[in-house]
């Protein structure tokens, strides 16, 4: 049995402690919080959903192309992008990473997510 570590990105600098800060969409953050990870040894990269934040598959796909081993597990909640979409643009995100794609299917995470 294995162990894999795994860490969490976001599309800027923001915690439960932290207010967000810096643009809606920070590149630098996101290339810097992903090489970090890798250097630490990190297996894998959970990049989240919410519906009123940046796209995920854009977040995952600076990411990745930033660094050279950590995988990357994308949330994606059905419904809002139709299947064969989205299929397709999970195929092309794993041919762009080189194999380093997971897909992590939810349903919403609370009430105020789950009306939108």
């Amino acid at each position: 049995m294995s162990i894999q570590f795994l860490g969490m990105i976001g599309h800027r600098l923001s915690s439960e402690t932290i207010a967000p800060v810096g643009p809606i969409f920070d590149r630098d953050y996101i290339v810097r919080f992903a090489q970090t990870h890798e250097a630490a040894g990190f297996d894998r990269l959970l990049v989240g959903h919410w519906s009123d934040q940046p796209d995920g598959f854009l977040v995952t796909a600076l990411a990745g192309l930033s660094t050279q081993k950590i995988h990357y597990l994308l949330a994606h909640r059905p419904g809002f992008v139709s299947p064969t979409l989205a299929a397709r643009k999970f195929a092309t995100l794993e041919h762009l990473l080189g194999g380093r794609l997971a897909v992590h299917i939810i349903s919403g995470g609370n009430d105020a997510e789950q009306r939108r």
